[in-house]
């Protein structure tokens, strides 16, 4: 006769054992990732010929670890007992412990408890499901209960691991028609889990490690693993994360997950293009210059670039090499030509960026993009180039030595036209800088800019001005920077570009006052102050030094 279950079943100490039954766990989840669900079968396994009809046992799981969706008697679906008295009861706050006792056998940790620290204690970590089934037949073996589980980020909770999710505490089975209670035991007694993905790593740190005072323009696009194509981004994709670094060139972000690998994107907000006035400057042109006129009687380039990334940063018309063809490019740019390659104002620029260990190698592309965060790898450093930057004013150095060329020396090279020594590129020559004696004035109704030079050893200069066009005009220019210095000048709307460059390497700017600006005035004016401002005041000397100038 089927034996009715209680509101409450009592748990009363087992007097006997006899034949023995498992009660284990069944659960596959492959590739498992914060916010997967994982289904949990719990079943009984015979051993030696069991017939249990009373099925109890406790179970608790992590609750910081995993969050409870639903629960099933599988047992009433089994086509034997769809009858079956089924009950649950959930504590929420308590963790089992197993004392000194053996996790495997469940049947002696449920008569243990209460003695030799085998029992419940509070603890907010962990909840415990009673379940209980009965049934006025045998129990068939088999899937009795499911849960199912939704996987949790553990780093919320400031865990290491998936361990210990779920465990079964005590188990006990009895054979109610003549009351043998069975000796339960489990193979293993609770489920771990390894390599779930999508554990948030907390605060990851990126460091773009730019010269330039204008790291707040510089962007990112963060593409996670599975919007790339053969490791970069696939065509069209969206990037999952994406901004601007901040002053200092960092971005701390609290979105990434451990053990996953991204792709970085680096470059400037519109591309860079408006800021390739500051970039491609007369040092550039002089170092692409002083490159590509280094070639023998067949025309095979002799130059030698201090870093193998540098011909990569000259070679703006992408033909492969740095040529004459290049340096004309930077000649028209510090003209104020809207030139056709990236270093054009008008372009967006093209740009260069990877792990500081890979950075400027030509093997590795330039630099990797890819990084993969870990418990150890939060903080990744990357440097940016942009193309037409010779100087390297506002890209990163290389720093590693696979990077550098090692053939380079200072004076390792000699312009076939004179036979003298020349330097390519020595970027390891610190900046110079130098006041400059800019001064404007009114003189017979019109308004005079000198530029008056005290620097010696000067093959080039540059000096970019922007006026206002609503009070002034541009009449004319006066050079006095020497009979065989060749000079440059051209306006356009309120802009004026005024320069010398000896290419060679040979001539010097001449001292004093070599440059001298009229401007007619369209309306009158009472005194010069705002009239006329500068964007770029820039010389270089013939052994590569760029000379920054402080406007006095």
């Amino acid at each position: 006769m089927r034996k009715l279950l209680t509101a409450f079943l009592s748990l009363v100490s087992i007097m006997a054992f006899s034949q023995d039954v498992r009660l284990d766990f069944d659960y596959s989840i492959s590739n498992p990732a914060v916010g997967d669900t994982i289904t949990v079968n719990i079943k009984t396994v015979d051993v030696n010929s069991s017939t249990p009809s009373l099925i109890q046992f406790d179970l608790q799981y992590n609750s910081q670890l995993v969050t409870k969706i639903s629960n099933t008697f599988t047992v009433l679906t089994n086509g034997t007992n769809s009858t079956a008295q089924t009950a649950l009861s959930e504590f929420t706050g308590y963790k089992w412990s197993d004392g000194n006792g053996n996790q495997a056998n469940l049947s002696a940790l449920y008569s243990g408890w209460n003695s030799n620290g085998i029992g419940y204690s509070a603890n907010n970590s962990y909840n415990v499901e009673r379940v209980t089934i009965q049934d006025g037949q045998d129990i068939a073996h088999g899937n009795v209960y499911q849960i199912k589980l939704k996987i949790k980020d553990r780093a919320a909770a400031g865990l290491a691991d998936y361990s210990d999710i779920i465990e079964l505490n005590w188990g006990r089975m009895v054979d109610n028609s003549d009351g043998t209670n069975y000796l339960v035991t489990t193979v293993a007694d609770n489920i771990d889990l390894t390599n779930v993905t999508g554990v948030n790593a907390g605060t990851v740190t990126i460091n773009v490690n730019s010269p330039h005072s204008n790291k707040a323009q510089m962007t990112y696009k963060i593409y996670n693993s599975s919007q790339l194509t053969n490791n970069v981004p696939t065509s069209g994709v969206t990037p999952a994360y994406s901004g601007n670094f901040d002053a200092n060139g960092q971005l701390q972000s609290s979105n990434l997950s451990l053990d996953a690998t991204y792709y970085i994107e680096i470059e400037a907000a519109d591309g860079g293009s408006g800021w390739m006035d500051n970039i491609a400057t007369v040092t550039d042109a002089y170092k692409a210059f002083q490159y590509a006129i280094a070639t023998d009687i067949n025309g095979g380039s002799t130059g030698i670039f201090e870093y193998d990334l540098q011909k990569a940063l000259g070679d703006v018309t992408g033909d492969g090499n740095v040529t004459i063809e290049d340096s004309y490019e930077f000649l028209a740019h510090i003209n104020g030509y809207e030139v056709s390659t990236d270093i054009s104002t008008a372009n967006a620029a093209t740009h260069f960026s990877g792990l500081m260990d890979n950075y400027g190698i030509e093997s590795s592309n330039w630099g990797v993009k890819l990084f993969t965060v870990t418990e150890t790898a939060k903080t990744f450093n990357f440097g940016h180039a942009f193309k037409g930057d010779l100087d390297f004013s506002h890209s990163t150095e290389p720093t590693n030595t696979a990077g550098k060329n090692d053939n380079f020396t200072v004076s390792s090279i000699v312009n076939p036209a004179t036979g003298k020594n020349m330097v390519i590129s020595n970027s390891s020559l610190p900046d110079e800088n130098y006041n400059l004696d800019i001064s404007s004035a009114i003189v017979d109704g019109k308004v005079e800019l000198t530029i008056n030079l005290a620097t010696s050893g000067l093959v080039g200069s540059q000096f970019n001005l922007v006026f206002d066009d609503t009070k002034l005009e541009f009449e004319s220019i006066e050079f006095d920077t020497g009979n065989e210095m060749t000079n440059f000048t051209r306006t356009k709307d309120n802009k004026l570009w005024i320069g010398s460059l000896d290419y060679n390497g040979e001539k010097e700017i001449q001292l004093g006052t070599p440059y001298k600006v009229v401007f007619n005035m369209l309306e009158t004016v009472q005194n010069t102050i705002g009239l006329i401002n500068y964007t770029v005041t820039e010389g270089v000397k013939a052994n590569g030094t760029k000379v920054n100038f402080n406007i006095q």
